[in-house]
C-alpha cells in the first residue's frame, strides 16, 4: 500500500517522512525538495517479534508499506497551484492520502499564509482534490459527448457512463466528494481505472510543536480522522540508537514513536489486517483488507495454495502466546481447521493445508 503525503511548505511534512522512512529501515536524500521521494517502510509487529523468536527462522519477512512524499503545495497562487497539477498523477497512483498541516507557528522559518492555521489548511487540500477530479470529469463528459453523436457498438455503454460522470460532476460542484455520488459496486467498478482522488481514504496529519507531542489532539479535523505528532521529536528520535528510544520517549511522556501510531492509523484508514505465517524457514507477516476470506489469503501467498487449498490450520496469536507454541495451543483446542470462506482476523497465525 501505498501513501501519498501531501501538505503546504513549511508543515513539517517532508521532516515527519524522513524520520519514518529513517525508523523504519529506509534511508532517504531529501536534496532535491521539488521532486517526489519514496520510501519503503517496515511496519513494526511486536507479534511477528514473538514469533521469531519461538521459532529462530532463516528469515523474518514485515509488512511494508510506502510513504511517498510530494513537494510542498503552495496554493496560495496560480503558479502555485500550476506547480502542484504537476503531481496530481503521482496521488493518484496512491492508495490513500495523508494532508500533512502545521499546527504550530516555526519562528525559524517563514509561516504558510502568514498564520498557522490547520483547518485552513485541510480545507485548501480538499478543495484542491476536489478540482482535480472535476476537472478530469469534465474532460471525460466532453470525450464522451463527441463519441456518442455517432452510432457505435459501445454507444450505449459510454451513454450510461456519460450519465453517471454528469452526476460525479455535479456533486464534485456542489464540494463533495465523488465517494459521497457512487451508488453501486457497478458504478464503483466503471470508475476504477480514474483513481479519482475524493474516491481515496483521507487523513490528517497534525505536525504539533514538541511541548503537544503527548498530548492526544483531535481525532477529528475538517471532516477527516486525525492523528497529531511530532516530526521534529520523531527526526531526534530516528538519530537514536534502538537502546535509547525508550528512555528518550519516556522523558517526554511517550509510549510509542509516531511512526507506529501513524501506521496504525493508516491501516485503520483503509481497513487493513494483518495475518501471520510462521515456522523455521520464514516468519512474516501479510497484509490483506478486513474481510478477507481464507482462500484468497492464501492467494496472497502464492496462487498454488489457492488452487489446491484444503484448509487453513487457525490459531489466534494471543492463544498461541498464552499457550506457548503450537503443540500446546493445539492440545489447549486452540487451533482450528477453517474452510475456504472463513474470514481471516487481525492477528491470525495460519498454516495453510493445500494440494497440487
Amino acid at each position: 500500500m501505498r501513501v501519498a503525503f501531501i501538505g503546504p511548505p513549511q508543515s513539517g511534512k517532508s521532516t515527519l517522512f524522513a524520520a519514518v522512512a529513517e525508523a523504519g529501515g529506509s534511508h532517504v536524500d531529501l536534496s532535491r525538495p521539488d521532486q517526489p521521494h519514496l520510501a519503503v517502510v517496515k511496519v513494526p509487529d511486536e507479534r511477528l517479534d514473538w514469533l521469531t523468536k519461538l521459532h529462530n527462522p532463516k528469515k523474518t519477512t514485515p509488512a511494508e508499506l510506502e510513504f511517498l512524499d510530494l513537494p510542498g503545495f503552495d496554493l496560495s497562487d496560480e503558479a502555485g497551484r500550476s506547480r502542484a497539477r504537476a503531481h496530481w498523477m503521482a496521488m493518484e497512483q496512491a492508495n490513500m492520502l495523508a494532508f500533512v498541516v502545521a499546527g504550530f507557528s516555526n519562528s525559524a522559518a517563514a509561516v504558510y499564509r502568514n498564520k498557522a492555521d490547520p483547518a485552513r489548511d485541510v480545507e485548501e487540500l480538499k478543495q484542491e482534490v476536489l478540482f482535480a477530479d472535476l476537472e478530469r470529469v469534465s474532460a471525460r463528459i466532453d470525450k464522451l459527448e463527441v463519441s456518442t453523436k455517432k452510432p457505435t457498438p459501445r454507444r450505449d455503454e459510454q451513454l450510461r457512463e456519460m450519465e453517471l460522470m454528469k452526476r460525479l460532476r455535479e456533486t464534485l460542484e456542489n464540494e463533495k466528494p465523488i465517494s459521497e455520488a457512487i451508488a453501486t459496486e457497478s458504478e464503483n467498478k466503471l470508475i476504477r481505472s480514474f483513481q479519482f482522488l475524493t474516491l481515496k481514504p483521507t487523513m490528517v496529519v497534525l505536525n504539533c510543536g514538541e511541548d503537544a507531542a503527548a498530548e492526544a489532539g483531535p481525532t477529528e479535523l475538517a471532516g477527516l480522522p486525525c492523528v497529531q505528532l511530532s516530526a521534529r521529536i520523531e527526526e531526534e528520535l530516528a538519530q537514536l540508537a534502538p537502546e535509547e528510544r525508550g528512555e528518550f520517549l519516556s522523558d517526554l511522556g511517550l509510549t510509542e514513536g509516531a511512526r507506529d501510531r501513524l501506521i496504525r492509523a493508516c491501516y485503520q484508514r483503509v481497513n487493513l489486517i494483518s495475518f501471520l505465517t510462521d515456522g523455521p524457514d520464514e516468519c512474516r507477516a501479510w497484509t490483506v483488507p478486513a474481510g478477507t476470506t481464507a482462500v484468497a489469503a492464501a492467494d496472497e501467498i502464492h496462487s498454488d495454495i489457492a488452487r489446491g487449498f484444503i484448509r487453513a490450520e487457525t490459531v489466534a496469536f494471543a492463544d498461541l502466546q498464552a499457550a506457548g507454541d503450537h503443540k500446546r495451543a493445539k492440545a489447549a483446542g486452540k487451533v482450528r481447521l477453517e474452510g475456504k470462506e472463513y474470514v481471516v482476523t487481525d492477528g491470525d497465525v495460519i498454516y495453510f493445508r493445500f494440494n497440487v
